[in-house]
């Protein structure tokens, strides 16, 4: 990348302010500028990185917030480090509401954290080597169940759209589980179902997924392979 003369720096929204800066705090962040008068302001720093956060009392957390991305070397270094870091000070891992963290791939390139003030940073792998699996929907040989698919992933992945990622997966395999060849498709189909009813504690669409999965004329090592593919790291 070529170094410019131009640099733009994002400045988020700043209003759970002290649980904010805490939490960019447990992940690593240092505060490097604060002031309360004649406003509120803050910057956070890591390895180059900047976080600066403006307050405006006309602004709920509730109010859609911003985002944008932060490039790394090493992806899956740093998310099991914010996953290490949360369980310390909170506990848990959070996945929903308010901070959170979002589930991660073993071999996924992105993850995404939201902050108490509703900010969302996608921290992405140098490379996007998992782009595929989101672009295949647009070859011209994908079926329809394939697209479904892709448009699943995207909405689980990206937009941590859990529901409505079951839904595409329902509506597809309910379409076309009976009507095509049974194989790799539909078992891909069924894996990433049975992972979003574990996300979602649906023990008991994923017994039914896992049911329907022993049906289909797929080997036991390529449902192992779409397994470790499809499920998330934590």
């Amino acid at each position: 990348m070529k170094d410019s003369t131009w640099v733009t720096i994002p400045i988020l929204k700043y209003v759970a302010i002290d649980a904010t800066l805490t939490f960019w705090e447990t992940l690593g962040f240092k505060i490097t500028f604060r002031q309360d008068r004649p406003y509120k302001y803050a910057v956070l720093e890591r390895q180059g990185s900047h976080l600066h956060f403006h307050y405006s009392k006309n602004i709920e957390i509730s109010t859609p917030g911003n985002g944008f991305l932060i490039i790394v070397n090493d992806v899956q270094k740093i998310y099991q480090e914010f996953c290490g870091a949360l369980k310390r000070h909170l506990g848990r891992i959070p996945s929903t509401d308010l901070p959170r963290i979002s589930r991660m791939k073993p071999a996924g390139t992105r993850f995404t954290v939201t902050d108490p003030s509703g900010n969302s940073v996608i921290f992405i792998q140098r490379g996007l080597e998992d782009e595929a699996d989101y672009e295949s929907a647009r070859q011209k040989n994908t079926t329809q169940l394939g697209k479904s698919i892709a448009l699943a992933l995207k909405l689980k992945d990206f937009k941590e759209d859990y529901l409505a990622a079951s839904k595409t997966l329902d509506n597809a395999l309910k379409k076309h589980l009976n009507q095509e060849e049974k194989g790799i498709q539909q078992a891909e189909a069924l894996v990433i179902r049975a992972e979003l009813a574990r996300i979602l504690n649906d023990g008991t669409k994923e017994k039914d997924c896992y049911k329907s999965l022993a049906d289909l004329e797929v080997s036991a090592d390529q449902i192992f392979e779409l397994k470790s593919k499809h499920r998330y790291d934590r």
